[in-house]
């Protein structure tokens, strides 16, 4: 059985007047190729609001993150939440959209990220980061001091504030979606 999208392309009908018949209703080319831009638009639009939604969860996801030490203990605390549904390579994928939105946005401006799930938005900014790369063969950095070091109350507060100026978002508000959390 053909799927939908083949069927109505083998009922579109061009007609000696140029005008252009789908789904019953018949269009100028005019009006076919504006209704056709449309749907492009609405498209990159939604694509660019799934974007802004895979940094917010992964935003969510860093904070969350950043009170486990180890990826491990982050999985076994999350295990009995909703996010068990979730896969480890989405989440993975949302903090690193969040982490490297900066590139993301860059890249989505020039019109590399149209309709492109996180997935594949992160190879598209690995790939965009390595074109840039000069120094193959070298050894990865090594973790820092910082990275190591065990999460306190203090290192999360600090963590929480830089992420909170970073994305515009008010210490009060943020309390309310943390009181809003807790009690969920």
């Amino acid at each position: 059985m053909a799927n939908a999208k083949t069927q109505n392309a083998v009922t579109a009908k061009a007609h000696v007047d140029t005008a252009v018949t789908y789904d019953g209703q018949t269009f100028t080319v005019k009006e076919a190729c504006d209704h056709i831009e449309h749907l492009f638009q609405t498209r990159d639009d939604t694509a660019e609001l799934v974007l802004f939604q895979t940094r917010d969860i992964g935003l969510w996801l860093l904070q969350l993150r950043s009170i486990y030490p180890s990826n491990k203990q982050f999985g076994a605390a999350i295990a009995d939440t909703p996010l068990k549904k979730r896969s480890a390579q989405d989440r993975n994928d949302a903090m690193f959209v969040a982490e490297n939105w900066d590139k993301v946005t860059k890249l989505n401006k020039s019109g590399e990220l149209n309709s492109l799930g996180a997935s594949a938005v992160r190879k598209r900014v690995k790939k965009a980061q390595s074109a840039g790369n000069t120094s193959k063969g070298k050894q990865a950095a090594k973790p820092t001091a910082e990275a190591d070091a065990p999460i306190t109350a203090d290192s999360l507060a600090k963590a929480t504030m830089k992420l909170l100026n970073d994305n515009n978002i008010t210490l009060a508000d943020f309390r309310k979606a943390l009181t809003k959390a807790s009690k969920a």
